[in-house]
């Protein structure tokens, strides 16, 4: 077991069998994404729902947790919704909801990538790939009572879906702050990318043109 503490959270997760990611929790995290948690963060509401679409391990749930009523976080890859479970019950955390699908419109989604549990496992790779049940955002709406007056803030890091995921215009119509990882570095022509993107984010949007970055939007 690792224990960690960060933004004012004691929490623990489970020892890493993939030596790269020993290292992340162990030598990097302590400063990953420093920018995403200070986008989050002050957004949460101790009397809201956080949503965590593509919560990998849990690191970013792993915190909001203390400053959300419940953090609903959802994670395809078998092996990292394995690890996100344990890293809940290491730190005794009763207000994670963890769900084991993907959320898309589709029936059923699969992912791959060279080792599952890495958190880049993406419905573009092939190799290794499994095929994951989905939940879409409407059924999450109705099955956890949600709506834009009880959530806090959707994270969406779906590696590279999120351009089919925007799609939604019920995503879209919920007003709250959303914080939208973008992986154009995933596809080998990025114009189609960005031309679903602007679906969800209108034409006058200026979407970054990074490879990997995120995207803040306090409301729409």
């Amino acid at each position: 077991m690792i224990n960690l503490s960060r933004f004012g959270v004691d929490f623990n997760v489970a020892e890493q069998t993939n030596p790269e990611l020993d290292i992340f929790w162990k030598q990097i995290y302590h400063m990953w994404e420093e920018d995403t948690y200070a986008s989050i963060l002050p957004h949460l509401d101790p009397n809201k729902t956080f949503l965590d679409i593509g919560s990998w391990q849990g690191p970013i749930s792993l915190i909001a947790q203390k400053y959300s009523k419940r953090c609903i976080c959802f994670e395809p890859d078998p092996v990292a919704y394995k690890m996100l479970q344990e890293n809940i019950r290491l730190s005794g955390f009763d207000n994670i909801i963890a769900v084991n699908k993907a959320v898309s419109s589709e029936s059923s989604l699969s992912i791959g990538n060279n080792e599952l549990g890495g958190g880049g496992s993406s419905y573009l790779r092939s190799d290794n790939s499994v095929k994951c049940d989905t939940i879409s955002f409407e059924e999450i709406l109705k099955t956890y009572d949600l709506n834009e007056d009880n959530i806090s803030v959707i994270k969406v890091d779906i590696e590279g879906y999120e351009c089919e995921l925007l799609k939604d215009p019920l995503l879209k119509s919920i007003n709250v702050p959303k914080h939208i990882s973008l992986h154009a570095g995933f596809f080998q022509g990025t114009d189609k990318y960005y031309n679903d993107l602007k679906v969800f984010f209108g034409d006058n949007f200026d979407i970054p043109k990074n490879d990997f970055c995120s995207v803040f939007l306090n409301k729409m």
